[in-house]
């Protein structure tokens, strides 16, 4: 798991550094002065809002992905976790428009991994004081992440769609910004759809209790770790959300029955490391047995935290966590909610359009590059997307209470066309917005075509 979580952040730090001026510099879409407007907590922390230059994050962003290396291959595990933990929470915090499920997820396995001793195995170690089987408080935690991704997300899914009429998949895959092409060839079979909404709501209500069980048969486990990669290689392959489905796949890792990695060891790994033997077991100091005391009482403080944020978004649970217990929990970015496509299914869905004012007086499509602007619906509509962050900051583009963001996106867009095409140059640049309201019987209401936002070049 260790190992799949690092290639994963390296991956991330790789789709973000491909619009890193755009998302994380005074340059682009959001400056650090607007960044501070959004509701922002002073518990929240970001290395990456200290500066909106350039090279301030490219040199962070070359540090952490050292820091991820190191995690990697092993080396000083707990505290390159701690850093790597640290980093992701900063540079999800600068730019929280591009966030998605998958990035509470992976930021909640780092914070439990830190408790654990994820580097004592497959690592550059040669030897270790840790037993191959290895159970703590902090195991419980980690064991909630996956356990609450689907569960808790079931129980906030109490729309008709979801529990009787059986049409949350068909408007799911009506969203055409993010159905790829087996959600399209699926999205044709309406009973289909209908049943497969049913089995999906079944598997997130029960493959989780089958997970977290204690003491459950191997078999038992196995089966419900088997759901849900089917659950998210699913998702993988009909939905386009991001990494959301390999940070779920490589979250299972760690449920794995030890029996099984123990087949792997002897069949496929020739170079496990090695549990040293203790000959003599000395009693901890009383600093120390206060520390073990106090770290103890903090990761069950941390697991209820948890529980209670998933349970206080559950409109008919009668308790909710008092805003200064969440404030204290924001200071570890522990806040979640897994309500996909809950409690109903957003039925809007839309594409922009990018129309710019030339020398000529003539108005073209700054977003394909072409001579003039067409209003009609691109298709697939999904690959109008540089990367799925594009995808999630246009989404929330178009929210009202978002609307004093809207400004920047658009000198952007504007100044970064003009960078480019001097020879065309633009002096104003409107956005619209198409929105498609999906009806049922793969019917639509008519578009509504709203100019989002107007810049011009001063």
């Amino acid at each position: 798991m260790r190992i799949g979580v690092s290639l994963i952040l390296l991956i991330d730090l790789c789709i973000r550094s491909l619009s890193i001026r755009a998302f994380f510099t005074n340059e682009g879409v959001l400056p650090i002065t607007t960044l501070k407007q959004y509701n922002w907590s002073s518990v929240y922390f970001s290395f990456h809002a200290l500066s909106g230059d350039l090279w301030w994050q490219i040199s962070l962003f070359i540090l952490n992905a050292f820091c991820v290396i190191l995690l990697l291959i092993g080396y000083r595990t707990r505290l390159l976790t701690f850093v790597c933990w640290v980093f992701l929470t900063s540079i999800q915090n600068r730019n929280p428009f591009i966030l998605q499920g998958g990035d509470d997820l992976l930021r909640l396995l780092l914070f439990w991994a830190i408790l654990l001793p994820w580097g004592e195995r497959y690592s550059i170690l040669k030897k270790s004081e840790y037993s191959t089987r290895y159970f703590s408080l902090a195991n419980i935690g980690y064991m909630l992440v996956p356990f609450s991704i689907f569960f808790f997300s079931a129980l906030l899914k109490t729309s008709p769609e979801w529990r009787s009429e059986g049409t949350a998949l068909y408007y799911a895959l009506s969203l055409d910004q993010i159905r790829l092409p087996l959600g399209t060839f699926i999205y044709q079979f309406p009973t289909l759809l209908k049943i497969l909404t049913f089995v999906v709501f079944y598997i997130e209500l029960l493959a989780p209790i089958f997970i977290i069980i204690p003491l459950v048969p191997k078999a038992v486990r196995v089966f419900g770790i088997l759901c849900y990669l089917c659950m998210f290689l699913a998702i993988m392959n009909t939905l386009y959300v991001g990494l959301f489905y390999i940070i779920g796949i490589v979250s299972l890792i760690g449920m794995l029955p030890s029996s099984l990695m123990d087949w792997f060891e002897k069949h496929l790994y020739k170079n496990p490391t090695q549990p040293t033997n203790k000959t003599e077991e000395t009693a901890p100091s009383f600093l120390l047995q206060l520390f073990y005391t106090f770290k103890n009482y903090f990761i069950i403080a941390i697991i209820l935290f948890c529980l209670m944020m998933n349970l206080g978004s559950i409109k008919k649970f009668p308790y909710a966590l008092e805003p200064t217990i969440v404030s204290y929990g924001k200071m570890f970015r522990l806040e979640q909610n897994w309500g996909m496509f809950s409690p109903f299914i957003l039925k809007d869905d839309g594409w922009f359009v990018y129309s710019g004012f030339n020398k000529k007086h003539q108005y073209i499509d700054i977003k394909h590059n072409q001579p003039t602007v067409s209003f009609d619906k691109p298709t697939p509509m999904v690959c109008e997307f540089e990367s799925d962050r594009w995808r999630k900051f246009q989404e929330n583009y178009t929210f009202n209470n978002n609307n004093y963001m809207r400004p920047f996106y658009c000198h952007y867009l504007l100044k970064k066309w003009n960078k480019e095409h001097p020879e065309n140059y633009i002096s104003d640049l409107t956005i619209f917005f198409m929105k498609e309201t999906s009806l049922p019987n793969y019917e639509t209401k008519p578009i509504v075509k709203t100019a989002v936002c107007n810049c011009q070049d001063h």
